[in-house]
């Protein structure tokens, strides 16, 4: 009654008016108070609704509808159908006037808010998370709700390549999935953390979890999100150096595309893969073949910009180890241009554009594109790059005679090095002792750090 109120803009004075005193709406409001017949008759026609939803009744055929929208919103998200599944989604919310099942309407409010996530719509979906955690005050006693909020809280933190807090909901997710009834969700919630897993650079926990999404849909039927699963599955072996097995992943995506309706999207991604794991294997041809494949095999405007920008990030890479400078300068500066609104990605291609500058000679340009590399690592705490960004750096002014700046980078190395292999059996740190400390401050640590490198 008060959500049906809200939406009209009545006060409670004017929906009581002549019926019910305040104070008495005011009980029924806040579930202290149970009114006879005789009294919600009136107050459904001036809410302009039944009793029954009043009541929290809906019949089964309406809420099987509303599911039914619910999925075909999802099933068009992920074949990028966008304007279909508006389509569909504004179906829902006019449906949703007839619907009086709390957790039916959240779902319909967490599947509008899901669909600006998809869009990367900030302006749209943060208000809406707010609205939906103000209005919904027992959200969280419903595991199958409560499971998709926090997978899309994810999906939030994934965008913003926060991948360790995007992790954080994602495992929060996880323990409850025993009690989730809603397989699916569970088969997107192991795929999310295989995807995460893997950008954190942990594939064989990226296989392991893959593995459990692609049984899920299997079970499930669900052909398309399987074809996901195996592009993640392959990048995983592709990271873990496992190139035989990664290609295997993305021919069958390949090979189910051949005989099912899938969307160009995943069979563009599954080239791209294959593009990257020939360029692994340094069969440059077939590299570069599949990665120009890979935007040809898709109208542009359905991939996201960040996706093409991937591509083109990994034509530079192919080209820098062919050593076509000019082309690998073409794809970076193209990728770059798709990403400035990534930074790890922006930070990766820094990367590259240094590793062409110093090809050309132009140290100072290199020196410069490293340290702005390893400032954004930071920032994003990706203690591995930060480490390999500042090894490399570090290496270089060493051999060029730098060498309190290179034992600046080295040590800072060291430090993130440190960070992604924590100590098990003993602590690491040292405790204070005055003498070393002294006499570490009046002798030279180039030779220490030389060492350590």
């Amino acid at each position: 009654m008060r959500r049906r109120r809200k939406e009209l803009g009545l006060t409670q004075a004017e929906l009581a008016e002549g019926i019910i005193s305040i104070p008495y709406l005011s009980l029924i409001e806040n579930e202290k108070a149970q009114p006879r017949p005789d009294i919600l008759n009136p107050l459904a026609r001036r809410l302009r609704t039944t009793m029954q939803n009043l009541m929290g009744v809906t019949d089964e055929e309406t809420i099987k509808e509303a599911e039914n929208l619910i999925d075909k919103v999802q099933t068009a998200l992920i074949y990028e159908g966008v304007e279909q599944a508006l389509e569909n989604l504004e179906a829902l919310k006019s449906l949703s006037s007839s619907v009086a099942d709390s957790k039916v309407l959240m779902k319909i409010d967490l599947m509008e808010i899901n669909l600006w996530v998809h869009q990367f719509d900030e302006v749209r979906y943060l208000p809406k998370l707010k609205e939906f955690e103000e209005r919904w005050e027992q959200f969280q006693d419903d595991p199958n709700v409560l499971v998709w909020y926090l997978r899309i809280k994810g999906n939030i933190e994934f965008q913003k390549d926060q991948y360790e807090k995007a992790l954080i909901h994602y495992k929060a997710a996880e323990k409850i999935l025993p009690e989730v009834t809603d397989e699916l969700e569970k088969g997107y919630i192991y795929g999310n953390l295989g995807k995460v897993y893997l950008l954190l650079g942990n594939p064989p926990l990226g296989i392991l979890y893959a593995e459990k999404a692609i049984q899920v849909m299997l079970r499930q039927d669900r052909w398309v999100e399987m074809c996901a699963m195996l592009n993640i599955l392959g990048s995983c072996h592709t990271y873990n150096g496992d190139y035989v097995e990664g290609i295997q992943c993305f021919e069958r995506v390949l090979r189910m595309a051949n005989q099912l309706t899938i969307s160009p999207v995943f069979i563009s991604r599954a080239y791209h893969n294959l593009g990257v794991c020939h360029m692994k294997l340094e069969a440059f041809d077939r590299a570069t073949y599949f990665l120009n494949l890979s935007l040809e095999v898709v109208d542009i405007d359905k991939l996201a910009d960040w996706e093409i920008g991937c591509v083109h990030q990994a034509l530079c890479q192919t080209y820098l180890k062919m050593n076509d400078l000019d082309k690998a300068r073409q794809h970076i500066d193209a990728a770059m241009e798709l990403l400035k609104n990534r930074e790890r990605m922006m930070a990766e291609c820094l990367i590259y554009l240094g590793q062409i500058h110093y090809a050309q000679g132009e140290f100072d340009e290199f020196q410069a594109c490293y340290t702005k590399a390893i400032r954004s690592f930071q920032s994003l705490e990706i203690y591995e790059k930060v480490a390999r960004t500042s090894h490399t750096l570090g290496k270089y002014l060493f051999e060029k005679g730098e060498i309190e700046e290179a034992n600046r980078y080295l040590l800072l190395a060291a430090e993130n090095y440190n960070s992604m292999f924590p100590s098990v059996d003993f602590d690491v740190n040292l405790p204070k002792a005055k003498k070393i400390v002294k006499a570490l401050k009046q002798g030279s640590s180039s030779s220490v750090i030389g060492k350590l490198n």
